[in-house]
């Protein structure tokens, strides 16, 4: 019998004892790397994967740009073939036997488009979450057929009568993981995240960055404003200047305060984000 007060033990140690099987082993993995990358912006961790997210967007980027012409017509009819083999009674009887998307695989998806998300939330974004979301959510598809395989060869080496394959109710488990991804896209094409992120710190920023005025001095600044992980605030321009830490991979890019009038040095890189606050970019370091 479980009473009141070793009730909440129980919980813990039920869904611990769930989120160390093997399935949900993955997502496990990914918060632990999300929470270092976050908790650390200017960490080797973080670093290391900035670097990667910019080396495999080249790589990715070159064939694209240089087959985007050739390429266009074989995409079109290969997506012509897919359809057509969906479309066939032996593909989708097969399509209808597999598993539904279990809780591991949700979770998943949902830690990676958060990652994503908080990545576009910062001016500049911040390389290390988008890299580590858009690895995971490419990566996921495959792992999970990968389980599948799996699950199938071993239900075949069972005597016959104890295979068994795992179905789970809820046709909606088909349609979760798009639906967070798409949710995650359409956020990010409004810019609502990092409008978002900005509301609720402005805030926070407009109060430091006027005790910076009065005072005359930035030296006092804390590591976080609202938010955001800062770094390099100074005084310029008759205003504050905020550097994000972690975002950009070549440039600073962070937030600046004017209260009487714009930036007069380099206006160029700056952009009014809402009356007496502006979005700002560094010079490349590339």
């Amino acid at each position: 019998m479980i009473t009141n007060s070793s009730f909440p033990g129980a919980v813990r140690a039920a869904t611990f004892d769930r989120l160390s099987t093997p399935g949900y082993r993955g997502p496990v993995a990914l918060a632990v790397l999300l929470a270092v990358v976050a908790a650390a912006p200017e960490g080797s961790v973080h670093g290391t994967v900035a670097t990667a997210v910019v080396v495999a967007g080249f790589f990715v980027q070159v064939p694209v740009v240089l087959l985007a012409t050739v390429g266009t017509p074989g995409v079109v009819v290969l997506a012509l073939g897919l359809a057509g083999l969906a479309a066939s009674p032996a593909v989708r009887r097969r399509v209808r036997r597999l598993p539904r998307p279990g809780n591991s695989v949700l979770l998943g998806c949902a830690l990676a488009s958060g990652a994503v998300v908080l990545g576009f939330s910062v001016p500049g974004e911040d390389y290390g979450l988008l890299g580590l979301g858009l690895f995971a959510l490419a990566l996921l598809p495959f792992a999970w057929f990968a389980w599948i395989a799996r699950q199938t060869v071993r239900a075949a080496a069972e005597p016959a009568g104890e295979a068994g394959t795992v179905r789970r109710r809820g046709s909606w488990r088909w349609v979760a993981g798009p639906l967070l991804v798409g949710a995650a896209a359409l956020s990010i094409s409004q810019d609502v995240p990092r409008e978002a992120r900005f509301s609720v710190s402005r805030p926070a920023l407009t109060s430091y960055a006027e005790q910076a005025l009065a005072v005359g001095a930035t030296d006092r600044a804390p590591a976080w404003i609202g938010g955001y992980p800062v770094q390099d605030t100074e005084l310029v321009d008759g205003g504050v200047r905020f550097a994000v830490t972690g975002s950009g991979v070549f440039a600073h890019h962070g937030y600046a305060y004017f209260p009487s009038g714009g930036p007069t040095g380099h206006p160029s890189r700056y952009t009014q984000v809402d009356g007496r606050w502006y979005s700002w970019s560094g010079p490349d370091h590339f």
